[in-house]
């Protein structure tokens, strides 16, 4: 292992270039999530009070997810998956009219199946950052459901990067960091919805998220307290690098520089040293 910029590359075994990884085949490559097909749903019991919503039997949501982040303890092989679901603006569930809340936030969540933590957001930023709750004590039951493709190959050339580019295969991210401060590894798996790419040259690079990275910064107990959204970004001359930007509360000044209000906007930029790996689903 090797220190560099705040984060650590762990070398891995490579496989022939090209290889396919069968779902569930116990290849050397875990085949790659099929975002589009994988879900959480939770199902929530009815409130006590119900001004704001029509729900006298609960309800059920199910939220595609955005971004997976497997939380790896080297010191006693404990895995925690942690995923982060697409957003919704916040509503008022089975009214007949006004559905939409005024003010409007944004709905958006961490889950594990023991742990939930808003990330949502309003207009501008209230000044507290939400913590982690029990799943239990807020939801009768919840469901990830990660589905895969049935074959994944592993684009280990930037021709291979181009060529599955060029053919509008669904392309997944996978990239691994490493805790300064703690025995923990972190599984950043995501799809790459925008990449850059040049195949005169075989030149690209990614530039895509929100994906789930871990603030470093922070000292907080609970990893998924320490976990914050983000984008990421690499390419060709560094495959061995990911520069991230991680969602923070922010400053809006005016002209004369003093602070109007804080939003939370990407604007605090950490790279790491990874292992960065491309796949391609295969239907």
């Amino acid at each position: 292992m090797a220190l560099a910029g705040g984060g650590w590359v762990l070398p891995m075994a490579h496989g022939a270039p090209g290889e396919e990884s069968s779902s569930g085949s116990g290849g050397k490559v875990p085949p790659a999530c099929n975002f589009r097909s994988s879900f959480m749903t939770w199902d929530y019991p009815p409130p006590a009070y119900t001004e704001k919503h029509d729900i006298p039997y609960g309800n059920m949501a199910r939220i595609q997810l955005d971004a997976i982040t497997d939380v790896i303890d080297d010191s006693s092989g404990e895995r925690v998956r942690f995923v982060l679901i697409q957003p919704c603006r916040t509503e008022r569930v089975y009214k007949e009219d006004r559905l939409f809340q005024i003010p409007s936030a944004e709905y958006r969540v961490i889950y594990s199946l023991e742990q939930h933590r808003s990330v949502g957001k309003g207009l501008t930023y209230g000044g507290r950052r939400p913590a982690g709750k029990l799943v239990g004590d807020t939801y009768r039951s919840l469901v990830i459901d990660v589905v895969t493709f049935p074959k994944t190959r592993v684009l280990r050339t930037p021709a291979e990067v181009n060529e599955a580019t060029g053919a509008n295969h669904p392309l997944v991210g996978r990239t691994e960091i490493k805790d300064p401060k703690r025995p923990l590894r972190y599984v950043i798996e995501y799809p790459i919805k925008t990449m850059n790419f040049m195949p005169k040259d075989n030149s690209y690079q990614i530039d895509t998220g929100p994906l789930l990275v871990p603030d470093f910064d922070l000292d907080q107990a609970s990893a998924i307290d320490r976990l914050e959204m983000a984008h990421v970004a690499f390419n060709h001359k560094a495959p061995n690098l990911a520069e991230f930007i991680l969602r923070q509360p922010t400053p809006v000044m005016d002209e004369s520089n003093r602070e109007l209000c804080r939003v939370l906007h990407y604007s605090k930029v950490r790279v790491h040293s990874a292992r960065n790996t491309l796949l391609a689903g295969v239907a």
